[in-house]
């Protein structure tokens, strides 16, 4: 019910605020997919700090949107939301396209699962899922997020992962993770 020119400055905002964020944790803001975004972490990171900056990154999103809906606030009649997916492992990283077209991007299962994971977010209706692959690399407890199994699609077996209500709570855990293991 807007504008073609309002919906490109909202979805370029929404973009702008998860981009930040990734950035500053240490992360590449990779595919842009309508009002979507791939981020790479790791690839100048050990895998337990690319996943602590992944997490931290979902926390800085929900903070940097929590600012946008406020800037936006007079615009919008409800605010933005948004779902986080964040899986790891081995992906395939290289130049992909045709001719004038080609992107820098990553391959493989943990792409899919990521993306997979975010769209769950709607269902359980919370705004970050992170597989338990993830929190064992970043070294978080295994009480620090309600656990739960969910079927991947393209799997055959389900898949542990924690369900996180509120992103912002994210930086907190990895931090008293990084202190206990101090």
């Amino acid at each position: 019910k807007r504008l073609p020119f309002d919906t490109v400055f909202i979805v370029n905002r929404f973009l702008g605020a998860v981009s930040q964020a990734v950035i500053a944790n240490g992360g590449q803001p990779n595919q842009f997919v309508g009002d979507g975004m791939l981020a790479l972490f790791g690839l100048t990171a050990d895998p337990q700090e690319a996943c602590r900056q992944a997490l931290k990154a979902a926390s800085s999103i929900a903070a940097n949107i929590d600012e946008l809906n406020e800037l936006l606030s007079h615009d919008l009649r409800q605010p933005i939301r948004f779902g986080i997916g964040i899986h790891g492992g081995e992906v395939i990283i290289g130049d992909i396209g045709y001719r004038d077209h080609i992107v820098f991007t990553a391959l493989g299962d943990a792409v899919n699962v990521a993306a997979r994971l975010q769209d769950m977010t709607k269902t359980l209706a919370c705004e970050a899922i992170v597989s338990d692959e993830v929190r064992r690399t970043a070294g978080l407890a295994d009480d620090a997020l309600p656990q739960q199994e969910v079927a991947i699609r393209g799997r055959d077996e389900p898949m542990a992962v924690g369900v996180v209500a509120d992103a912002r709570e994210l930086t907190g855990l990895v931090d008293r993770s990084e202190r206990v293991a101090a």
